[in-house]
């Protein structure tokens, strides 16, 4: 976990080249590829790689982040952001969290750590929607992502082969591949084998939704999904698997998206019937989940478990540890868990509110889509967004994957805040156009 790099620098000469790099980029290059520098260190850096001045800690990410965070201001680039209810709720769980977080620990330590996260994921969501507002900027980014997963495979094939992860040169990552099961489970620059895999995997839907609008050569989204696809087993992960199987269910079920009310109340009332009639609790069906070998599903199903019998100790702003609560639960692998462990019942509220205003509003861009292109990027969105929360349920997030999963949901509510702003200004237009007399009189 990061935790351990904390309030120390790691910083490596190539890492100090790339980040400072990439500061000029972001302060320079066009519009246009504002974003792809914060990208590039997401995806290629390891999270660990930090400055600390003052017991402050600027890992590099942060650094681009505050960068891209100048330039924004400097050239008033979020001109005609309108406020919507995401962008309401993550406010609302930012300032909560901190206080809470500061409350719960009593410390300066505590509260300038909280800020400093916040500051990444509210950050990253805000660039996201700043400079991902439409379909074109989108697949300009998974262009670049496409391209980038191509050397990235190769690189966590080696890592495979010889065990030996390139990427421990920065620090932040083992050298020595980690086996379990003997698998060995590459990471690359991510925190985690599973970050890796789910970093990747979630891209799929988005992938899907280009392919099927035809808007990047169907050649290069093959290559781009093999690679994703070949690191995502590279990880020999379950949950990244299960990340991939979730993407591609939720874009086949497309073909029932005017019944979708119905569904979710259908499978509202299945897992209803299911905690009904089941000797344990229906969430103890995650212990069976083990699709790489070597899972820990049952850890989650035990986490969950102990999660609703702890509600006194955590609903007002969290607890200071899980590790009182069973055997191994000092490990949160649930989001929503964490979210209540680092914030009370409110902070676990306010997150849920975010996740159901975003989901609301690409539902309305659904809706509001003219084009088929702009229908299945939504789509796509909502796909991307659903196996988030899926993922949610097995794992919590953490390095650079909080930044990632921030991003793609600004880009999201802001595609979504553009389509339906385009489809009221052509109502608007439709309603204004003089109408063709029928040469009948009017009594």
């Amino acid at each position: 976990m990061n935790e351990a790099w904390s309030n120390q620098t790691t910083a490596h000469p190539l890492g100090l080249a790339l980040v400072i790099m990439c500061v000029g980029a972001t302060l320079f290059v066009r519009r246009d590829y504002a974003i792809i520098p914060l990208m590039i260190m997401i995806m290629a850096i390891p999270s660990a790689q930090r400055i600390v001045i003052a017991t402050i800690d600027f890992s590099f990410i942060r650094i681009v982040i505050i960068a891209a965070f100048l330039r924004v201001f400097s050239r008033k680039e979020n001109a005609g952001l309108t406020l919507k209810a995401p962008d309401t709720f993550i406010i609302l769980w930012m300032v909560w969290g901190i206080f809470a977080y500061g409350i719960l620990f009593g410390s300066a330590s505590a509260f300038i750590t909280r800020t400093g996260f916040m500051l990444d994921a509210v950050g990253s969501y805000y660039l996201g929607r700043i400079y991902i507002r439409n379909v074109p900027d989108l697949k300009r980014i998974m262009m670049v992502l496409g391209y980038a997963s191509i050397p990235m495979f190769m690189l966590f094939t080696l890592e495979r082969m010889t065990g030996r992860n390139i990427f421990a040169v920065f620090g932040g990552v083992p050298e020595i591949t980690v086996i379990r099961d003997g698998r060995l489970r590459c990471q690359g620059p991510f925190s985690h084998p599973i970050m890796a895999g789910v970093f990747w995997a979630v891209l799929l839907p988005w992938l899907g939704s280009f392919w099927i609008t035809k808007q990047i050569p169907r050649i290069l989204l093959i290559v781009f999904g093999v690679c994703i696809l070949g690191i995502v087993i590279n990880s020999a992960s379950s949950t990244p698997v299960m990340s991939a199987i979730f993407g591609a269910f939720a874009m086949m079920i497309y073909v029932f998206r005017s019944y979708m009310s119905q569904l979710r109340w259908s499978v509202l009332a299945l897992l209803i019937a299911l905690h009904m009639v089941m000797a344990k609790p229906v969430w103890h069906l995650i212990s069976r989940i083990d699709i790489s070998g070597g899972s820990t599903g049952w850890h989650r199903y035990y986490l969950i478990d102990r999660f609703f019998r702890t509600f006194n100790e955590w609903w007002f702003v969290g607890t200071q540890s899980t590790d009182h609560w069973g055997v191994g639960l000092w490990d949160v692998t649930n989001q929503f868990v964490l979210e209540a462990v680092r914030g009370g019942a409110l902070g676990l509220i306010f997150f849920s509110l975010l996740i159901y205003s975003t989901f609301k509003l690409i539902g309305r861009g659904i809706k509001a889509s003219k084009t088929g292109v702009d229908r299945w990027i939504m789509w796509g969105a909502g796909s991307l967004l659903f196996v988030h929360c899926m993922t949610f349920l097995a794992v919590s997030y953490f390095g650079q994957m909080l930044d990632a999963f921030f991003l793609f949901l600004g880009a999201s509510v802001s595609i979504a805040v553009t389509i339906i702003a385009s489809s009221r200004q052509a109502a608007s237009k439709h309603n204004l156009m003089p109408k063709r007399s029928t040469g009948l009189v009017q009594a």
